[in-house]
């Protein structure tokens, strides 16, 4: 499912390319690749975006 957002770096729009989760002491972490229109990529926790898109890749996780 195409989820778009805005750039971390730039504001550019920007595609979730990729969800994952790695392991913690505290439980999994939900991470995302974001790549955006000019170029810019980034892997990153889901909880580093701001507060607006985090509800937005919320909302759009695919069923486990």
């Amino acid at each position: 499912m195409l989820t778009v957002i805005s750039c971390p770096d730039c504001d550019a729009p920007a595609e979730i390319t990729e969800r994952f989760s790695l392991p913690s002491t505290d439980g999994a972490v939900d991470h995302i690749v974001v790549r955006c229109a000019a170029g810019h990529c980034f892997r990153m926790a889901a909880d580093r975006l701001p507060a607006h898109q985090q509800q937005e890749v919320t909302a759009r996780k695919p069923a486990a």
